[in-house]
């Protein structure tokens, strides 16, 4: 008997053996059931869950001698030609190589003829989204009244492509992609039937590269096959599909803890020279650091993780040495590198000042915090004397008592000496301590006296006057002069500056 790959020797033949889909399964078994089938459904979803292979057992379903059933018995006539490919009344058309108006054309032709042997003449449109815009609208009418022995299905991987006015005309079904344990589980029942001893490392690792594609994960483990025979050792499938290990991930963490670049650089090199592919290992990191984010902030890590075979312990271990800010950042440089590897002529270049700048990663500093190191570093407003004023008032020439005199608004107090200046600062932080955005109103304010019995306080505007007058923000600060003075009975006076506009 000729070889079969795996994909084609395990395609379902029944809607029991559909993996992943079971809301999609439940509906069309209702629908049989009801005698409630539409006359036309849209299949979507990434490649390899089973579209094209459920529009199949559709076909049979509807067809099967015993039907039609929600189970179809794949043993008549009916059934084994439709699995065959050699039914006439079941008919697969690649939108791809048919996607003009004249192949349309003739497809709306030959559905008024009636079917030849089957009940249903049914019509799978693989790829739909690749017909043109003029196919598509020659299709609309006899997509919306269709002859009563006719269904048509159409599968897509691209859904925004597909027209509104073809939409509204379909059933559509999203297929999920499966999930790595489902894949795993079939992976392992091939491996079983076929007497493949593989361990479950190779086999998450052979999953995880399927993406969610139940055809690719299969295919892959042909290619495993073939390059190990029925002994896949554990390593083998790194080497065949070219990707890294979780050491080799890990290696390169602890030298980014380390700050070593040249360490990372060499670690970039090693991965060339065995052939590794950048993507791959650029996609490995990435997942990497999404674990450990997982151990930083979920307590259930362990179940949240991906793959079952990930060193948790090495991750705690590494973990401790990264803020989540830092593993955020890091995640996003090496996100960025891998969208902008795949247009790069010189990915290897790129990919290496990406690894470069997680060794200046650095954790971010809380605004609060920043802003209060900021008032500690300021130094007090030299302090004008009252006598270089009186000498400038005398220098001033005297002038004629006949001449008109402008009114002088009253000056502003003078600033307050520097010890008076460090406790006001004191002040500012302890208020924004008890009430955060009270130390920003106060910061645009200014202490014109302090001493043991009362403080005054002159602010720009009548705005943020009226913010620190409420009730909560002046008890606050209350509290902010009695913490740093030690007397809670010193009267606060609030006023607004004389240059002040008025409200």
């Amino acid at each position: 008997m000729e070889f079969q790959v795996s994909a084609r020797k395990w395609r379902p033949q029944k809607f029991s053996e559909l993996i992943g889909q079971e809301h999609i399964v439940r509906t069309l078994h209702n629908a049989i059931e009801m005698d409630r089938v539409a006359h036309a459904y849209l299949f979507s979803g990434t490649r390899g869950v089973g579209k094209t292979t459920t529009a199949r057992l559709l076909a049979k379903a509807l067809n099967c001698e015993q039907g039609p059933t929600p189970e179809p018995c794949d043993q008549c006539n009916f059934c084994r030609e439709i699995r065959d490919g050699y039914s006439v009344d079941v008919l697969e058309i690649d939108g791809a190589s048919n996607r003009g108006i004249n192949e349309v054309r003739d497809l709306i032709e030959n559905v008024q003829y009636s079917t030849s042997a089957c009940r249903f003449k049914i019509y799978i449109i693989d790829e739909v989204h690749m017909l043109t815009k003029e196919a598509f609208n020659a299709l609309l009418k006899t997509l919306e009244e269709p002859p009563p022995q006719v269904v048509f299905i159409f599968a897509t991987t691209e859904l925004i492509k597909i027209p509104e006015t073809i939409l509204s005309r379909c059933q559509c079904f999203e297929f999920k992609p499966l999930t790595q344990q489902q894949i795993i589980g079939q992976l392992k029942a091939i491996c079983e039937h076929d007497g493949i001893r593989i361990d479950p490392h190779s086999l998450e690792e052979i999953a995880k590269n399927g993406a969610g594609s139940m055809r690719d994960a299969q295919s892959l483990l042909d290619q495993v096959i073939a390059f190990c025979g029925t002994e896949i050792e554990p390593g083998a499938v790194e080497s065949v599909l070219g990707v890294v290990g979780q050491d080799a991930l890990a290696t390169f963490v602890d030298c980014v803890i380390q700050k070593d670049a040249a360490g990372l650089l060499e670690q970039v090199k090693e991965v060339i020279e065995h052939g590794k592919d950048l993507g791959y290992f650029c996609r490995d990191l990435i997942e990497y650091l999404r674990n450990l984010m997982l151990v930083k902030v979920a307590a259930n890590a362990e179940s949240l993780l991906s793959g079952q075979t990930v060193h948790l312990d090495t991750l705690k271990k590494q973990v401790a040495s990264f803020e989540a800010d830092e593993l955020h950042q890091m995640f996003q440089v090496l996100s960025k590198a891998e969208m902008e590897m795949k247009r790069s002529s010189r990915p290897q270049m790129l990919f290496e000042m990406a690894v470069l700048r997680l060794t200046e990663v650095r954790p971010l500093q809380e605004i609060d915090r920043l802003i209060d190191q900021i008032n500690r570093m300021e130094e007090p407003s030299p302090v004008r004397g009252a006598a270089s004023a009186a000498r400038k008032a005398e220098a001033a020439p005297a002038q004629p008592a006949s001449r008109r005199q402008d009114p002088v608004e009253p000056a502003d107090p003078p600033p307050p000496p520097a010890a008076e200046n460090n406790t006001w600062q004191k002040i500012r932080s302890a208020a924004g301590a008890i009430k955060r955005p009270l130390g920003t109103y106060l910061d645009n304010c200014r202490l014109t006296a302090l001493n043991g019995k009362e403080m005054h306080l002159s602010f720009p505007d009548p705005y943020t006057l009226g913010l620190v007058e409420k009730e909560e923000n002046f008890a606050a600060l209350k509290a902010a002069v009695a913490e740093v003075c030690g007397q809670p009975d010193i009267k606060i006076k609030l006023e607004l500056a004389s240059s002040a506009p008025a409200a």
